[in-house]
């Protein structure tokens, strides 16, 4: 089973999930909505390192999460294949970054793409995490290099679009930030890996 960063999963049983801080919100927030997101740290046989959404921006928990624990596995890359957006209540798809989701999926074309962040989250788990000024996080699987003609022209598309897009491009090697790349003023960009970010020239 490949568990990868920014997966979305529903725990079977909160008992199998572990953290340091005891903080209130943690509770109510697993009892609202049973979802961890995997975070990008290494993973042992029998732990996932995975983060707890509060409904504060500032309320993020690092936690581990036995692998007893799952029962769903949800993919950024799933949501946008079965365009999840679709499935929300017509009033909720108002939100400035629901209603740019079938833009969004046009302006990737055939890149392997998932929303993340809190456009994930409210997808995958029905629980309102957007706000009206909320950005839109989105992951692009991309294990060969990328065109960079292909990505500027994805970004100039994206940019026409009333919200903010941030792009993580997963190389299997790490993620790096789609803008950084096109933008970089040096011969390095930072790829951030399991062990931490590390600064290379060629992020595949």
């Amino acid at each position: 089973m490949v568990i990868q960063p920014h997966d979305l999963i529903k725990v079977s049983d909160l008992s199998q999930l572990k953290w340091k801080e005891d903080n209130e919100w943690v509770t109510a927030s697993l009892r609202r909505a049973p979802f961890v997101v995997v975070r990008r740290a290494e993973q042992t046989s029998d732990y996932i390192p995975v983060g707890i959404r509060g409904e504060q921006r500032n309320q993020r928990q690092a936690a581990l999460l036995h692998r007893n624990g799952i029962e769903e596995i949800i993919t950024p890359y799933k949501l946008a294949e079965q365009k999840s957006w679709n499935s929300l209540d017509v009033q909720r798809r108002e939100v400035p970054v629901l209603r740019s989701f079938n833009k969004v999926a046009e302006i990737m074309g055939n890149w392997q793409w998932g929303p993340t962040g809190s456009a994930g989250f409210e997808l995958a788990t029905g629980y309102q995490a957007l706000k009206e000024t909320s950005d839109l996080d989105i992951v692009v699987q991309a294990p060969q290099p990328i065109v960079i003609t292909e990505a500027e022209e994805v970004l100039q598309q994206l940019d026409l679009l009333p919200i903010r897009t941030d792009i993580q491009i997963e190389t299997g090697n790490g993620a790096f930030l789609l803008r950084e790349w096109i933008n970089k003023r040096t011969d390095k960009i930072i790829l951030r890996t399991q062990k931490g970010p590390e600064l290379v020239s060629n992020p595949w």
